[in-house]
Formats: structure tokens, C-alpha cells, sequence
């Protein structure tokens, strides 16, 4: 970044060639490992099994009937946007199981190319690029890119309805296509209509301010409606899926996914924390600020950290929901009571402090945007048997730099020395990734799990 730019920092639009730079360096880093194992048909992992055995065999059946879909037990627990979308470039020859990764190689390159390109426009190209490695290197991500899984496509308008209603000024055409965008959200992934809250506190700030600010908090509520009504046509599509399957997922998922996980928020506040000490050198001033000036809220924000991880129970256990990714190393770690893990205790109360702190750090409006955005997502994911962190981290790894550049006080600036912590998470999260796509190689027929598998289903009697 050069100095001129480093000198006027975030409030300095640094123009679309920088946020071109940064989104080609962000894709073209994604796309040279997801590429070498759709080239080189890896096929094992995670990611591969759910891609085989779930995704592809619904897609082909959605191809093979297009455009007459049966959407009333999907083999997906999600909605079948990402599906469909795939089913639909299918007809135009793109058929065969490599070219339909091609397609989720796109999406994933879109996703980390439009979290680049907004993050260079506030601090220049190379910040951006260094801040998007880590979301890059995420073993979610690759893999979302490199197999036929909707997670990508899903954060792509996550972050782009975050992104709408964080821009600068504030506009209505803004807040109107992140509306838009929510409804094709739910059509991808309905855990994510939290993403509606984020609409309606850009409306609220969007009202509070301009050349007519609204008088009074009943004026301001009266004028933020229309932000709401803006998001019913989300709310519709996703109660026109309700009632056709008879609940939030399609029938053959609902005795497993439907359910509340309490360790969820702790288990979030967990991943925040090891995120933010890698970006530590951009947070550390607005923690010691925080500190110095609102030292009560901080205080909170611990108590708040150590409350969520000490009451519900927050050990590993593969029949509660809590198992694999950082579930691993917890549960090697000790054990209180029987119930409470040691760095769950320690990590969440570091996490809230270090959320709070960066939330106190910002502008008004980005804090209000962001915090409710972030409540609204831990109380939607909270709501989900599964306390999975495929289900968290993506979205945390775009939070956190997030939070980073709109970071009031001194300027963002790139040295060597801030280089390293970063640069190493990103390569952590790499060798995980890499170990991930190591193993057993998933056969091109296998079979969803016994509990999935409809009654009558033609490829469950196939020889």
C-alpha cells in the first residue's frame, strides 16, 4: 500500500483498480488449489462425501426432470437454490460431475473476490489480499469451491446484504437490493433469514439520518416499516417451504437437525477469539481504548464471554451436536465439572471482549449494522441441533477483518511485522485444509446414511 494511501486509511476510497487487484489475487489463490482437485479428481474428505453421496445425486435428479423439480424431500437439508442454479447450467452441457465443480469454483471465487474488493476500497489491494488469505485458506471454503456444496454461494449473499447496508452513505436503493438478495439467500440456505435483521437495522439507520432525520424514536420506527415489509417476500418464500415439507428442513432431516444447541454462542465466541488474535495488531488499539474509556462494557462483555461458556454444557460429545473441527482439540483438553471445558472458558470471555471491543471501536452505524448482524446470526445458528463450525467460521473470517478496517483512530497500515501473524493463521488454516482432503477416497456412488435414505428411493436398491 503506498504511503499517500496509507495516510488517508479507511475514510480514502482507494477506487476500483485496487478492489480489481485484490478480488483477481483473492480468486486466482482459490482457484489454483480448487482446480488441482477438481483437475485432479480428489475425491476425499468431508467435503467430497456430501458433495457424491447428497448435492450431486439430487442436482442430477433436478436435470434429469427439469424443469418439473419435486422439492417435497430434497437430499439436501437445505434449500435447493445452489441446486437448482447448478441443475439449470447443466443444461447447457456443463452435465458432467467435473464441469458442475467448475460451477461451485466460480461461486467460490465470486465469494472471496467480493470480500477482497470491498475490504481493498477501504485500505488498498494488498491489506485486502492479506486480510481475505486466511477465508481462502478455510477448508470450508476450498472445499465448498473444489465440490457441489451450497455453502459458498450462501455466504456470497450473506456478505453482499452486510456489505449493502454497511455502504457509505447510506442509501435506499442499497437497502432495497440486499432485500432483493435476501430472498434469493433463503432460496440457498433458510438458516439464513437472520440476514433480515440486518436489512431492518439498515433501514432504522438509514431514517435516523440524511437531510430529513427522523423525529423521535415512533417517527423512526414508523419510517424504518417499509424496510420491514421489504423483507416479507423472504419471510414468504420461506413459510411456502415450511409448508410444503412440514418444517424447516425436508422430512428425511427432520428428526436430526431440527433442535436447539445452547453451547453454540460460547463455541462462537471461541472461534472469534482465535480469528482475532491472528489480526490482533489492527484490533489492539481499540482494545486498549476500550479499555481506557468504557472499561464497564468490557467488563460486560467478559462476563457475558464466561456465563455462555460455563452454563450450558460445553464438552465435546458426538451425540449432543458437538464434534469435529476445533470440537476436536476441546475435547483433549480438561474438563470441569464434567461439563465445562477449560478453553472454552477461557477462549469465549476473551472472544466477547474482543467483539465488544471492536464493535465500541467503530462508527455508530457500523456498529449498529454489525452488532445486530452478529446477534441475529448466533441466535439463528444457536437454533440448530448441530454446533458445527462449517456452519460459523467463513462467516467469521469476513467479520473479523471486517472489523479491522472500519476501525476508528489511527490508520490501517501494512508492515512487515503485522504481516506474520496473519500470514501464519492463513497457512494453519491451510495444513488443515490440506490434512482435510487426505484419506479415504469417497466412491462415485456412495450412498447417503441409512437414516437419510427415503423408503422406495430407486438408488438405494441399485446394484
Amino acid at each position: 500500500m503506498s504511503t499517500r494511501e496509507d495516510r488517508h486509511g479507511r475514510s480514502h476510497d482507494h477506487g476500483s483498480v485496487a478492489s480489481s487487484w485484490a478480488a483477481a489475487l483473492a480468486a486466482l489463490t482459490l482457484m489454483v488449489p480448487a482446480l488441482a482437485l477438481i483437475v485432479g479428481g480428489n475425491n476425499s474428505g468431508r467435503a467430497a462425501y456430501d458433495s457424491t453421496a447428497y448435492h450431486e445425486r439430487f442436482i442430477r435428479a433436478l436435470a434429469e426432470s427439469f424443469p418439473s423439480f419435486d422439492l417435497s424431500n430434497p437430499l439436501t437439508a437445505t434449500t435447493p437454490g445452489y441446486h437448482i442454479l447448478v441443475a439449470t447450467v447443466a443444461q447447457f452441457g456443463a452435465g458432467s460431475t467435473m464441469a458442475m465443480r467448475l460451477v461451485s469454483l466460480v461461486i467460490g471465487c465470486a465469494f472471496v473476490a467480493t470480500v477482497a474488493a470491498w475490504i481493498a476500497r477501504r485500505t488498498g489491494a494488498g491489506l485486502a489480499y492479506l486480510f481475505t488469505l486466511p477465508l481462502v485458506a478455510s477448508i470450508y471454503v476450498v472445499g465448498s469451491a473444489s465440490w457441489l456444496l451450497p455453502d459458498n454461494l450462501a455466504w456470497l449473499l450473506v456478505v453482499s446484504i452486510v456489505f449493502l447496508a454497511l455502504g457509505e452513505p447510506p442509501r435506499a436503493r442499497r437497502l432495497g437490493l440486499a432485500a432483493v438478495l435476501l430472498v434469493l439467500l433463503v432460496c440457498v440456505r433458510q438458516i439464513h433469514i437472520w440476514a433480515a435483521a440486518t436489512v431492518w437495522i439498515g433501514g432504522w439507520c438509514l431514517v435516523g439520518g440524511g437531510a430529513r432525520p427522523a423525529r423521535g424514536l415512533v417517527d423512526r420506527a414508523y419510517r424504518t416499516l417499509p424496510w420491514i415489509l421489504a423483507t416479507v417476500p423472504a419471510f414468504i418464500v420461506l413459510g411456502a417451504f415450511v409448508r410444503h415439507w412440514g418444517g424447516l428442513t425436508p422430512p428425511r432431516f427432520q428428526n436430526e437437525l431440527q433442535g436447539v444447541n445452547p453451547a453454540t454462542p460460547a463455541f462462537i465466541l471461541l472461534q472469534l477469539a482465535v480469528i482475532s488474535l491472528a489480526f490482533l495488531p489492527w484490533l489492539a488499539g481499540a482494545v486498549r481504548r476500550a479499555w481506557m474509556e468504557q472499561r464497564g462494557i468490557v467488563a460486560a462483555c467478559a462476563i457475558v464471554g464466561l456465563l455462555a461458556a460455563a452454563i450450558p454444557a460445553t464438552t465435546a460429545d458426538l451425540h449432543a451436536g458437538r464434534f469435529s473441527g476445533w470440537w476436536g482439540l476441546i475435547e483433549r483438553a480438561p474438563v470441569l465439572f464434567g461439563r465445562t471445558s477449560v478453553p472454552m472458558l477461557v477462549l469465549a470471555p476473551i472472544g466477547a471482549v474482543l467483539l465488544g471491543s471492536s464493535l465500541l471501536g467503530l462508527a455508530p452505524r457500523a456498529r449498529l449494522v454489525l452488532g445486530v448482524s452478529i446477534l441475529a446470526f448466533a441466535a439463528a445458528l444457536t437454533a440448530n441441533y448441530y454446533c458445527w463450525q462449517r456452519y460459523h467460521e467463513p462467516f467469521l473470517l469476513v467479520l473479523v477483518p471486517v472489523l479491522c478496517v472500519l476501525q476508528r483512530g489511527r490508520p490501517v497500515r501494512l508492515s512487515p511485522a503485522r504481516v506474520v501473524v496473519p500470514l501464519a493463521f492463513a497457512a494453519l488454516l491451510a495444513v488443515i485444509s490440506v490434512r482435510g482432503f487426505r484419506g479415504e477416497v469417497v466412491p462415485p456412488d456412495a450412498l447417503p446414511a441409512a437414516e437419510h435414505i427415503a423408503p422406495g428411493e430407486s438408488f438405494a436398491t441399485a446394484p
